[in-house]
């Protein structure tokens, strides 16, 4: 009596793309306006029970064929989608990248005594280890480190996106490592390998493991390793946690209070096993004395690194720019500042991110005088590690002999004679569209013109190159080489922008020299002209 509906390219027939028959053909449902209660009304059609989240734009990618439906607005209790509400069939103002998709519960009412069918709890085994299994890689011990949990013969890694303290709480239970202090973000451990196996992961904390937990399903994300979840444990088997304060005396005559969470035995003072987590809660305050340039082949250009408490770390990106620069170089006795540089240009750096969110006025006399997140604090990863490119002391440019300037964000320090500036790290264009504001999408980093890949690549990313370029909103988002296939390397892929971003190298994606795209791929925009 309806038009039958289905779920598209999901691990489930009970989630997917969603799909509707009309008058012979299948097409796709329009993200207008779409909303919970659309997506209840299409999951209890389908005997699929309630709707349990919105997945994100082409979570489960593209449809093909015509749009039906357009602004569809569901009141809950009609027996189809083709009930509710919309502008009528085939009328629409959108793009197959705004096809909606629905993860239901996966109980029919008539089923429901069969439970779910997308995740099985009876579990394979294979090597000693079970689908679900977890372990914890490259921390400092066994009860921190990156999120690894086993599926289908395989180790894989967990995507940070959504995660917090809950989905981290029932990690520490499943590998005994008591309770969760902190969860971490933005490959904090390191990037893992392999599949990534979870995304969206939503525990409410009760789960026994992080299989049970709500996600999008096995080998369902958009992400990259450079988001790869991580874990801090309390490691210890505890009855309480208790908050308590105390005094350290350092050898060098300076005395740090501080107050840590730790987990106590339930005795009124803390067991020397807690002592032993404890120290690693503190925040000193000392200012950091230091600062050098790592691996730029020259003194006066590199990571910029950072000594805090005898030991080096680096500086991470999030709002680092030219008067940072400024300082550094000057610090350093570099002379003038040339760029500064971000995404790991000078090679990942090992150790803490001990400076994030740095805001220098330009004439402070060292680093550490500028504004920052504390010492230490940050929500970063060494693909952020900031870097700077100084004149150098002798105020000759540094690499002018071998003529690799490229550098001037804020055009200083370009060699003399070039007929026309050539463009800063990060800059965009388009090309081979009808008018300058539309194209295939390319980037100028490390000296030359490359494209981006169209894996995630939407309307939000589309935006941020439209304002790049001076052009007006952004109209449309294309993929897979819309206006041919560019040449060069492939710089950026998996691109998560939210919109707001000055420019697409500093919204979320895989470092440039990983990706899984060829020029196929090449992501294409539409502006509007202004």
């Amino acid at each position: 009596p309806y038009p039958e509906i289905r779920l598209a390219n999901g691990p489930s027939r009970c989630q997917g793309r969603v799909e509707i028959l009309y008058n012979g053909s299948w097409g796709t449902v329009c993200d207008d306006d779409w909303d919970i209660v659309d997506a209840n009304v299409v999951c209890r059609q389908l005997g699929c029970g309630h709707a349990i989240v919105l997945p994100a734009a082409m979570t489960f990618g593209q449809g093909s064929g015509p749009i039906f439906l357009d602004n569809v607005d569901c009141k809950g209790r009609e027996a189809a989608l083709s009930e509710c509400w919309s502008h009528g069939w085939g009328i629409h103002n959108c793009y197959h990248y705004e096809d909606v998709a629905v993860v239901c519960n996966e109980f029919s009412p008539t089923q429901a005594s069969e439970g779910p069918t997308s995740r099985t709890l009876t579990a394979s085994v294979q090597d000693g280890e079970s689908d679900g299994s977890i372990r914890l890689v490259s921390g400092t011990d066994t009860c921190r480190g990156r999120v690894e949990i086993f599926y289908r013969g395989n180790w894989g890694t967990v995507c940070d996106d959504d995660w917090g303290l809950s989905d981290a709480s029932v990690v520490c239970k499943q590998v005994g490592c008591g309770q969760a202090l902190d969860y971490k973000s933005n490959a904090y451990f390191g990037y893992g390998t392999g599949r990534i196996l979870l995304d969206n992961v939503n525990c409410d904390g009760s789960e026994p493991f992080l299989s049970a937990c709500y996600s999008l399903g096995w080998g369902i994300h958009n992400c990259g390793h450079h988001e790869d979840a991580g874990v801090i444990c309390t490691g210890l088997d505890t009855s309480t946690i208790t908050s308590f304060t105390t005094s350290v005396a350092l050898d060098y005559e300076e005395t740090l209070t501080a107050t840590a969470t730790a987990a106590t035995d339930g005795r009124d003072q803390p067991s020397r096993a807690t002592e032993v987590v404890t120290t690693g809660l503190f925040t000193f305050e000392q200012e950091s004395d230091g600062v050098r340039l790592a691996n730029g082949n020259g003194s006066c250009r590199g990571r910029v690194e950072v000594r805090h408490r005898g030991t080096w770390g680096t500086v991470c990106d999030d709002d680092w720019d030219f008067p940072d620069a400024q300082v550094v170089c000057r610090q350093l006795g570099c002379g003038a500042a040339l760029a500064a540089t971000v995404l790991g240009s000078f090679g990942y750096g090992s150790g803490p991110v001990l400076l994030d969110n740095v805001g220098c006025g330009g004439g402070e006399a060292r680093l550490a005088d500028c504004f920052h997140l504390g010492w230490g604090q940050h929500n970063c990863g060494h693909h952020e590690d900031a870097g700077v490119i100084c004149r150098g002391e002798s105020g000759s440019e540094p690499g002018r002999e071998r003529g690799t300037q490229c550098w001037g964000e804020h055009g200083q320090g370009l060699p003399p004679g070039l007929p026309h500036p050539i463009p800063s790290a990060g800059s965009v264009r388009l090309v081979n569209g009808s008018h300058r504001c539309e194209g295939r999408v390319e980037m100028f980093y490390l000296s030359q013109w490359g494209t981006v890949c169209d894996d995630a690549w939407d309307l939000r990313d589309t935006k941020v190159v439209c304002r790049q370029l001076g052009c007006g909103h952004a109209v449309a988002a294309w993929g897979e080489a819309r206006y041919g296939q560019g040449t060069g390397y492939i710089f950026l892929d998996n691109l998560k922008c939210k919109g707001h971003e000055p420019s697409l190298l500093r919204c979320s994606h895989i470092r440039w020299d990983v990706h899984n795209c060829d020029h196929s791929e090449d992501a294409g925009a539409v502006c509007g002209i202004l």
